[in-house]
């Protein structure tokens, strides 16, 4: 079995790719890197986007290791264009996983689908205790593959930053719990 630590980013100052890190968000990050550092992740993985890397960025440094970017680490795109019901396209999403907000948008099974595939292939890497940092539509999705029942509110319920242990048997998660 292979295990990996899930990181949804720390708070950030919008939801575009390139948002920065809030103050308050900068200096839980570098708390985060003191936790993880306890923890020994001997690879750090991230989505691309800079609220992502920079939430992880501290540790690697501390660390020595490298920020791996994966483009599948990326957050879901609810719709090509903004929605003024964005929330009410991520609750139906939740009941029906294949629900496409609007043109150019991502159904939370899409999004499933390439986040396990991408997790899968860091797993197969062999590392001994990778870390990965993503967002936390994208981890919802996850850890509902683990658990049908983890839904909306749950979704709701994630911090900035939330770290997650998954365990996978060959390529397939099984189980995963949070860390504090």
């Amino acid at each position: 079995m292979a295990r990996l630590i899930l990181i949804r980013h720390c708070e950030s100052s919008g939801q575009v790719p390139d948002a920065p890190l809030t103050e308050v968000g900068a200096r839980a990050a570098e708390a985060l890197a003191e936790h993880l550092a306890t923890l020994a992740p001997d690879a750090v993985y991230s989505s691309p986007y800079r609220r992502a890397r920079t939430t992880v960025q501290p540790f690697a440094d501390r660390a020595g290791l490298t920020v791996i970017d994966d483009a599948r680490l990326r957050e879901r795109v609810l719709s090509g264009e903004p929605l003024d019901d964005w929330l009410d396209h991520v609750r139906r999403s939740y009941a029906d996983l294949d629900h496409v907000a609007g043109a150019g948008g991502e159904s939370l099974r899409a999004t499933q689908t390439r986040a396990l595939a991408a997790l899968a292939d860091i797993v197969a890497r062999g590392h001994r205790l990778p870390a990965v940092a993503s967002h936390g539509n994208l981890i919802s999705s996850v850890l509902r593959a683990a658990d049908p029942d983890f839904g909306f509110e749950a979704w709701r319920g994630l911090k900035n930053p939330d770290l997650f242990e998954l365990t996978f048997k060959d390529d397939r998660l099984i189980r995963y719990g949070r860390l504090d």
